[in-house]
């Protein structure tokens, strides 16, 4: 009779526990999708109110592969947004490394290099700008914030197109780098915008 208890026991523990992972999978499952769901509207909408600058399977890799990193995932648009600005920073960062080992070229004019050292302050000076939209977004500023973004885009083109017209064959050395910096800026801003309902 005892040993008929244990088994009922040790079989009830069993059912208990795969009913645990069951649980505990199902979660994730949910939380996945609804991530992805997040991502793929909002990137769509986004590829649709600016197709010219926004492309949607960049705006959707981008955000899949930073948000697979995160614990919670992002839930809401605003989380979003604080993705991208990370992104950005760190684009703008990579820029800025890009621009010193630039510098370095003895072969390049004088024009060239001051038009490095300009990019320079501009990528400096967005990331600086950048830690402060974070502040703006956690404060739900977002009017700031959508200011700021659009500030950031025409330095960071400013930058581009000087870049290109001193550059040794009219292509600026940070077109790759700017275009990617380009669109994690702007679709911020057309979230914000979504956010907003502008």
């Amino acid at each position: 009779m005892n040993c008929r208890k244990k088994k009922e026991k040790k079989a009830t523990m069993r059912f208990a526990l795969n009913v645990s992972i069951i649980f505990i999978m199902s979660l994730f499952l949910f939380q996945g999708s609804n991530g992805y769901d997040l991502i793929s509207k909002n990137c769509k909408e986004a590829s649709k109110r600016d197709p010219e600058i926004i492309t949607y399977d960049f705006c959707v890799a981008c955000l899949e592969e930073a948000s697979s990193k995160l614990h919670p995932p992002p839930t809401n648009l605003e989380d979003l947004v604080g993705i991208l600005i990370t992104l950005s920073k760190n684009n703008a960062t990579n820029v800025l490394s890009i621009i010193s080992k630039l510098s370095k070229d003895k072969s390049l004019d004088k024009f060239a290099i001051m038009t490095l050292q300009e990019c320079s302050r501009l990528y400096d000076d967005s990331v600086f700008r950048l830690d402060i939209i974070v502040a703006s977004l956690k404060s739900k500023v977002f009017d700031d914030v959508s200011f700021t973004l659009g500030e950031i885009r025409t330095s960071s083109r400013v930058c581009n197109e000087d870049l290109s017209a001193k550059w040794r064959g009219g292509i600026s050395p940070l077109s790759k780098e700017y275009h990617i910096f380009l669109q994690l800026i702007w679709i911020s801003r057309v979230f914000i915008n979504i956010i907003t309902k502008t």
